[in-house]
């Protein structure tokens, strides 16, 4: 006990960033992710084994599952990790939903490619029941609290089966930054999720033209029901015709519980086929940004690939205005 102590306190550390103090832990390991301080309105709860949840003044915000699980009934193909679920609006309402029975692959907020080619195999990170991909949370990086944000920063590692192996492909590294809002009682949330990708390989991973992957976003289960669901679009698209259209931004919204709640997907300018090609679930509430959609391309090996989202999570609804407004104060962001 003395010595996981003494681990503890090497790895954090209070530093100066910006004229802030911050709380700052290094590489933790299981059970190292609990961490709050009184210099942020933020903390850090973990599940030992399972997950790390990040709430605001003791309200939960997002939750990243690092532990490799499946959802009831899936199967043992279906089991993964480095996911965010769920996520919850700032009046409570859970706005992302893993594992539905229709696709038990979804899973809350998530990054993966569908349709490849690595040589001669055909890897499917996407899809995991079909057995030829993966991706899996491989280690935390840091974790930070400051004053006015927390940071996550964490690796996946993309796997193609191989014969009887699984073999390392892609390397992923999430950062996370979720900032504070504006009094006690927000309307909305917003963080950054920049993934960075890079081929590990010696061969060139071909990613081909397909109607979806990407980023995804499976939303809430009680929008199975069209009727408690809505989507928007910067381009004035909706539920009915969003699918297959360029967008900078798309809301997907509705009834949770009887209280409307709702998450904002926003596209950076910096980023592959921008503005990005929607994939819009009708049947299902799914929505996501789909480059391939638009284009196919190749991750060459050893060359890096950096994308930047934005995400606000709703209480109530937004107007165009609003977010408009929200979009362009992020595509005027450089970090």
């Amino acid at each position: 006990m003395r010595l996981a102590a003494t681990i503890l306190v090497l790895l954090e550390v209070t530093v100066m960033a910006l004229g802030q103090e911050a709380l700052v832990r290094e590489r933790p390991q299981q059970g190292q992710l609990s961490l709050s301080s009184p210099l942020s309105p933020f903390a850090f709860v973990e599940e030992v084994g399972k997950w790390v949840r990040l709430t605001f003044k003791g309200r939960p915000v997002w939750q990243y599952n690092y532990g490799v699980a499946a959802p009831p009934g899936a199967g043992e193909l279906n089991a993964t990790s480095g996911f965010l679920h769920p996520v919850w609006s700032p009046n409570g309402a859970i706005v992302t939903d893993w594992g539905p029975q229709d696709h038990y692959h979804h899973r809350g907020i998530f990054f993966a490619w569908t349709k490849t080619k690595w040589g001669k195999l055909a890897p499917d990170f996407w899809n995991l029941f079909a057995g030829s991909g993966r991706t899996r949370f491989e280690a935390f990086e840091r974790l930070e609290l400051h004053s006015d944000k927390a940071v996550m920063i964490v690796r996946h590692v993309w796997h193609a089966r191989k014969e009887n192996e699984w073999v390392p492909v892609v390397s992923e590294r999430w950062t996370v930054v979720t900032y504070a809002p504006k009094g006690d009682e927000p309307d909305y949330w917003v963080f950054d999720l920049t993934t960075e990708l890079v081929n590990v390989t010696d061969e060139p991973l071909e990613v081909e033209e397909y109607r979806y992957g990407g980023l995804g976003y499976r939303g809430a289960r009680a929008w199975l029901d069209k009727t408690k669901r809505e989507v928007m679009t910067s381009e004035g698209k909706t539920l009915g015709d969003a699918d297959a259209t360029d967008a900078r931004w798309v809301l997907q919204g509705g009834l949770v519980d009887g209280q409307w709640a709702g998450l904002t997907l926003m596209d950076h300018p910096s980023n592959l086929a921008f503005p990005c090609r929607l994939r819009v679930a009708d049947s299902f509430p799914y929505v996501g940004f789909a480059p391939m959609r638009k284009m196919s391309f190749v991750m060459r090996p050893k060359e890096p690939m950096r994308l930047r989202y934005r995400i606000v999570v709703h209480a109530s609804k937004p107007t165009q205005k609003q977010l408009e407004e929200m979009w362009h104060e992020f595509q005027k962001s450089s970090k």
